[in-house]
């Protein structure tokens, strides 16, 4: 039997395959993270200015709702009714447990307080204490 000869190509070969790869999923991986990212803030809202800024504290749990001019509620980028919105709080105080939680209000300057009101007393309800209000840094 007679072995076939294969003609020996000269210099240097790289298999980028796997380079290929780690490239197509790092590009998605970023693709997700700026989505996620960006959920949060899709809605346009004119924030008002601070008096003073504060330092940001880390905790380790945080619920962002977004009041837009029209008195609708948002968490996560997806509209939620206001006994939603209520209901949402409370399981997320649940799922704290004794960890300090806050809650962070994005709403537009322009609303009134008749529209924070109901959010602000589904805090107190879930016993949540600290509620920050995200507003434009002093310049």
């Amino acid at each position: 039997m007679k072995v076939p000869l294969r003609k020996r190509e000269r210099g240097l070969h790289f298999n980028i395959t796997p380079l290929i790869d780690i490239v197509f999923l790092l590009i998605i991986f970023f693709l997700a993270a700026s989505h996620l990212a960006r959920s949060e803030t899709a809605q346009a809202v004119e924030l008002p200015e601070a008096s003073r800024q504060l330092e940001e504290s880390q905790l380790p749990k945080r619920v962002v709702v977004t009041v837009t001019a029209e008195e609708l509620y948002f968490v996560g980028g997806n509209e939620v009714l206001l006994p939603q919105l209520a209901e949402l709080i409370l399981k997320s105080k649940e799922d704290a447990g004794d960890e300090e939680m806050e809650v962070q209000i994005r709403a537009d300057r322009t609303v009134p307080y008749r529209a924070v009101e109901p959010l602000m007393l589904a805090c107190v309800e879930a016993g949540i204490t600290k509620i920050n209000w995200a507003v434009l840094p002093v310049r």
